[in-house]
């Protein structure tokens, strides 16, 4: 089961990365759009919702109903400073214009009710988190997440330093068992600082059947992994800052409903007197 999507860097246009019938995914699809300042691009949600999350470069938006919204984003990359999410509900047409030579932004999108309004989640609106400690110590971004701005996607950045890991200790969200565990397909999107930069992903099922999901990729700038279950811990490299764009999709909507590997959840104890 090959589960990684090389990038292929900046383009203009919608590029699906992602989804339904090339991810092993059911729900969710991810892909980047690119738009050149002089050649606007227009779009619609049709019967999903969508989420935009500006990886680079300042754009205007106008929406349905003559709605606009000038001046989004602004950040040089992700390393530099916190996101801009721009939140469509479905049967939303929208128009996005680059004010800078380049926007560059990251896209989630899955099937959902209408009815919540057009939405910008900032920086200032939702507070970066610490997590972790030691060398798997990593910021957490968490974008819609926790800001209530749209019915299924969570989307969310996370900034790893160099050579430290992150979604450690390893989790999984593929059984229905609430309220601790929730089905939710994901996808990580990868980015490195200086871009030359890599890191390795592990996605791995428990036990010893030789059916289990037990994958491990070299990821690389503008790489991507669908996850559609699993355990799914991620380290990068030294010396090189990595920034994985996150999206996740389920039935329910509520971020935290997974569970830790039981032969390393003992690491959660760890980070309480690391941190004391």
């Amino acid at each position: 089961m090959n589960l990684l999507i090389k990038g292929a860097g900046f383009q203009e246009g919608y590029v699906m990365i992602a989804g339904p019938g090339n991810g092993h995914l059911r729900m969710l699809e991810f892909g980047r759009l690119g738009v050149v300042r002089g050649r606007p691009y227009e779009g619609d949600t049709g019967d999903r919702e969508a989420v935009f999350d500006i990886i680079s470069g300042v754009c205007g938006l106008e929406v349905m109903g003559g709605q606009t919204f000038g001046k989004l984003g602004g950040r040089r990359d992700p390393f530099s400073a916190g996101p801009a999410l721009i939140c469509l509900p479905p049967g939303m047409s929208y128009r996005f214009t680059a004010l800078s030579p380049n926007l560059d932004m990251a896209v989630s999108l899955t099937p959902a009710d209408p009815g919540l309004p057009v939405a910008i989640v900032g920086p200032q609106d939702v507070p970066e988190q610490r997590a972790g400690a030691a060398n798997w110590t990593r910021t957490l971004r968490p974008g819609t997440s926790v800001a209530p701005t749209t019915r299924r996607l969570m989307m969310a950045e996370t900034i790893v330093p160099p050579g430290n890991w992150t979604s450690y200790p390893p989790h999984k969200h593929d059984v229905e068992n609430p309220p601790d565990e929730s089905v939710y397909e994901e996808v990580y999107f990868y980015l490195f600082k200086p871009a030359g930069g890599y890191g390795i992903q592990r996605v791995y099922e428990p036990g010893d059947d030789h059916n289990r999901l037990n994958e491990v990729y070299v990821v690389e700038d503008g790489d991507a992994v669908a996850i559609p279950r699993g355990y799914h811990p991620l380290v990068a490299a030294a010396g090189y800052q990595l920034c994985y764009i996150w999206a996740l999709c389920g039935v329910n909507r509520v971020y935290g409903a997974w569970s830790d590997d039981p032969a390393h959840v003992w690491i959660r104890g760890a980070e309480a007197i690391i941190n004391s």
